[in-house]
This record gives C-alpha cells, sequence and structure tokens, in this order.
C-alpha cells in the first residue's frame, strides 16, 4: 500500500520476441543492470504492489533476470499472440491474489527513461481523480505507462491479439487524464536504439 493509502499494482510487459533487436533485450544492460530488472525495480521504487512480470520469449533468459526481487513473474506461453494476452494474463494475476489492487499501472520493459518519481506522479494524480484512466503522452502519442482504476480490470484482463492497454485509452478517452512524459517517448527497439541510450546516457 502507497502513502496515498492505495493499493495499485504493476503489470510489467516483457513477453516479446525483440523481432528488431534480434535478440533478448529484455537482458540488455541499462546502468550495468538488465533493462528487465531496472524495470521492476522501478516499479518497486514507485510503492507498486504486487509489481507482476509477464515473460514468454525469452524466458529462459530474463527470469534470472530478475531472482531476488519480491515481483510475481508468469510465463506466457501463447506470447506469439501479442501483448493484449499477455496484458491480459498480467491483469489476471494481480487481482487473483487475495487483497485486490485498487488500481494498476501497466508498464513496459524496454522504456529506460521511466522513472519511479514518474510512476508517483500518476499514482498522485490517481487519489485526486480515482475514477479516471491516467496515461503518458509523448510525441503526440498516448500511452504507456498507463494507471488503469478497478472499473477497467474485467475489461483490461479479457484483452487479446496485438492492442494492449491503447485499446481501452481509445475507446474511454473521455475519461483519460494526460501526463505529459518525454522520458516515455525512447523505446529501445533496436540496436541502433541501444546505442543511443548508452551514449547519451539517458532522458530525463
Amino acid at each position: 500500500m502507497n502513502s496515498q493509502g492505495q493499493r495499485i499494482a504493476a503489470v510489467l510487459l516483457a513477453a516479446g520476441n525483440a523481432s528488431r533487436f534480434g535478440a533478448a533485450k529484455q537482458t540488455l544492460a541499462i546502468e550495468g543492470i538488465p533493462m528487465v530488472r531496472r524495470a521492476a525495480m522501478t516499479a518497486l521504487h514507485a510503492g507498486l504492489s504486487p509489481v507482476v512480470v509477464v515473460i514468454g520469449a525469452y524466458a529462459d533468459a530474463v527470469r534470472p533476470c530478475l531472482a531476488g526481487l519480491p515481483v510475481q513473474v508468469v510465463e506466457n506461453p501463447d506470447w506469439t499472440t501479442g501483448m493484449g494476452g499477455s496484458l491480459g494474463l498480467g491483469v489476471r494475476t494481480a487481482v487473483a491474489r487475495e487483497a485486490a489492487p485498487d488500481a494498476l499501472v501497466v508498464l513496459l520493459a524496454d522504456q529506460p527513461g521511466i522513472r519511479a518519481a514518474h510512476l508517483k506522479g500518476m499514482i498522485e494524480a490517481h487519489a485526486t481523480a480515482p475514477g479516471h484512466i491516467h496515461a503518458a503522452q509523448f510525441n503526440g502519442h498516448l500511452g504507456p505507462p498507463c494507471l488503469f482504476p478497478r472499473d477497467y480490470f474485467e475489461e483490461l484482463a479479457s484483452l487479446q491479439g496485438q492492442k494492449g492497454a491503447q485499446r481501452l485509452i481509445e475507446r474511454y478517452f473521455d475519461c483519460v487524464d494526460v501526463h505529459d512524459l518525454p522520458a516515455a517517448a525512447f523505446d529501445i527497439d533496436t540496436p541502433g536504439d541501444h546505442a543511443v541510450w548508452l551514449a547519451h546516457q539517458g532522458i530525463d
């Protein structure tokens, strides 16, 4: 439970096969820490609990990167069907616990610019507008990290296919609070992206 007295979970998506990268980008070192582990630590430092990490492709390589962290790792055997299925599995896992969360944050493993302070900002905004979806805005786009209150859990849990949280953001746009978050614009999809990150040591 965070400082606002809310129980807010995290679903961290790390199941893809990184086809444009050509290898397990989830294990890439960012500031000396595997990227997926760093993202999980960010969620934990923001006070999110439980933190559910969905793995799939490269599961054998990704799972050890999370060793010792108080996170719940769940493997999606159907990761090839797309992000929606992985998100649905993560949400079902998070809400199946004895103490169901009041809200949850959807995170991607390949956004190394996201810091705990960014997530805490969304959590604070949720405290004042608890019925709204909160989504990052970057480069004219809305997407993760994004926070969904409990009313959206059932629909999130039923997601399948390629489209994940974006589907609900579009469907319920009138209920979305926008958070300008340039750091969310940088995701590592290719070796070139990783080289840029290393060269510039991240973005604020």
